[in-house]
């Protein structure tokens, strides 16, 4: 071989030496995107449900023999273009709500969704953290390092994955025993049980535990087959139940940043509203319910209040609505987001005031509201439409023996919070949300929105309508069966047979909401005592081994 070719050789390892770490670290890269690629796919589209039981699989890869800053920074990679990809509407809200400019809204939204990716790199963190430290555990250590870190982690949605399985019904029945969480911990054991089976056994010492192994496919099993039975289970005790006719109207209003004008042909006290709720009682609705919408002027006008009762009065019908309600709380004056109840009369029967409150659209949390921060908010967001007041107490509006549950907007995205408010007396009882989705334009989002509230039903083994103003509006069984479903981005009017029981309602669930977390958060304790345990005996032993090496030895 001539020096020339010897040296080209010389000259080609070195370089491929030189570059494989790079390159690892790149094909690393691409793997995180492709998992936070998929990851947001069932949000995108509920059909594609499947795609996020395999997402987790080329992030385990890239993170395969990573060190915990590392992993830190792979998963940090995959949560944030999951973020970006399962909510690009926020650049768009902002721009609606708030009339911030689009460059300056991306830029926000770019950091948003860096925050929120960083839950999934503290999750990566922690998981390869226990399993350098304890040899293996992947199947508990996985599952159990990314539920914990997603429930702990402070964000202004609760997002599961569960929520892009809202088609896959089997899936879902068994939250009704440990909530969506339950549903992302199985997806995530799901993958882990993949990789395994996709990496080969490099040594004895890196063996799989056939127990491990074994028991994590029986608990997937078990799971299938509790929803299956379960599935069938409540279609067949539906039939035995009476129905209910529900009507919802769907106005499909336009966003507006001040209090609009009436439609036109139509009043404040004879709103376009009020005459889909005549076609629907004329249909055979039993109660009809509108969406969180524009403003009515129920609260402040008579000549409104007056005119609504004397509509109701004629058919007998009662009417929910949403509404913005003004008084008078410690000298000061404070606006409530309040669901009303107008009975058959057209009486004012009961009310509910939105009791979780979006931050930076509703108000402002701490630390951003104190003097020296509100001016530097102000700047970036705007002024306020308007700061609302917090309501109190969960309420149940009775219409006729069924009890409607009221939820406005984004309190469908917190399974703990509509928990309590079904509790531990559930029988009868109707999960009603109100919601107006036209700040995101014409997106994914209202879906998204909806399929959370369906799974809010199977977790509480309640009926569930989620009323958009844009739709898509939906009507749901205790199981997750859709009753009825409108269009999105047009105006109907929808009616519903729902199935009810004034005996059936509430679960496992709904009594012990943060059962399955704290079990979750035990074994988080575990795994981190039994990993600090670990760590400081390797340190003695080997501090041993150094010992006996610079031990003088005898002649």
């Amino acid at each position: 071989m001539s020096d020339s070719t010897s040296d080209f050789l010389a000259a080609d390892a070195h370089a491929q030496r030189r570059y494989a770490p790079l390159t690892r670290v790149i094909f690393r890269l691409l793997l995180a995107g492709l998992s936070g690629f998929l990851l947001c796919v069932p949000w995108l589209s509920a059909s594609l449900y499947w795609v996020g039981w395999f997402a987790w699989v080329p992030l385990l890869f890239a993170l395969r023999d990573t060190r915990p800053w590392a992993a830190l920074l792979l998963g940090w990679v995959a949560g944030t273009l999951c973020s970006a990809g399962g909510s690009y509407w926020l650049a768009e809200f902002m721009v609606n709500l708030k009339q911030v400019r689009p460059l300056l809204s991306t830029l926000l939204a770019l950091l948003f969704w860096c925050y929120l990716g960083l839950v999934i790199g503290l999750g990566c963190l922690l998981y390869r953290w226990w399993v350098r430290r304890l040899g293996g555990w992947d199947l508990l250590a996985f599952p159990v390092a990314m539920v914990s870190v997603m429930a702990l982690y402070p964000m202004l949605f609760k997002t599961h994955f569960a929520d892009g399985q809202v088609d896959f019904l089997p899936a879902l029945q068994a939250i009704d025993l440990t909530g969506a969480p339950g549903l992302d911990a199985v997806m995530m054991l799901f993958s882990v049980l993949i990789y395994r089976l996709l990496t080969p056994r490099r040594s004895p010492a890196a063996a799989y535990s056939r127990l491990a192994q074994g028991t994590a496919w029986a608990l997937l099993a078990l799971w299938l087959g509790y929803g299956y039975i379960n599935l069938y289970e409540w279609d067949r005790r539906m039939q035995q139940w009476d129905t209910r006719r529900v009507g919802l109207v769907q106005p499909n209003d336009a966003i507006t940043l001040g209090i609009p004008e009436p439609a036109t042909g139509f009043t404040r006290e004879s709103p376009p509203e009020m005459l889909a709720t005549e076609r629907l009682v004329a249909a055979g609705a039993q109660w009809v319910a509108w969406p969180e919408a524009r403003y009515k002027g129920y609260f402040d006008d008579y000549s409104v209040r007056d005119s609504y009762a004397r509509a109701i009065t004629r058919h007998g019908v009662p009417l929910i609505f949403h509404d913005v309600e003004r008084r008078w709380v410690d000298a000061q004056r404070i606006s409530f987001n309040t669901v009303a109840l107008l009975d058959e009369q057209g009486e004012l029967a009961a009310q509910y005031r939105k009791m979780l409150r979006m931050p930076f659209g509703e108000y402002l949390p701490e630390p951003w509201s104190w003097p020296l921060l509100k001016g530097l908010t102000d700047l970036v967001f705007g002024e306020f439409l308007r700061p609302l007041g917090a309501g109190s107490e969960h309420i149940a509006f009775d219409l006729n023996g069924m009890r409607v549950v009221p939820k406005v907007c984004y309190e469908a995205a917190f399974p703990g919070f509509v928990a309590e408010a079904i509790h531990t007396d559930g029988a009868g009882k109707m999960l009603l949300f109100l919601s107006q989705d036209n700040w995101f334009g014409e997106t994914s989002q209202p879906f998204h929105h909806g399929n959370m509230s369906i799974l809010r039903g199977v977790e509480n083994r309640v009926p569930m309508a989620h009323l958009i103003n844009n739709g898509p509006s939906l009507v749901t069984a205790p199981n997750g069966r859709r009753l009825a479903s409108s269009e999105a981005f047009n105006r109907a009017e929808l009616l519903a047979d729902v199935p009810f029981s004034e005996q059936a309602g509430g679960s496992f669930y709904s009594r012990h909401p943060q059962l399955f977390l704290n079990l979750i958060y035990g074994l988080a304790g575990m795994l981190i005592l039994l990993a600090g345990w670990r760590g400081r005996s390797r340190v003695r032993r080997r501090g041993r081994r150094c010992s006996r090496k610079t031990r003088p030895t005898g002649n």
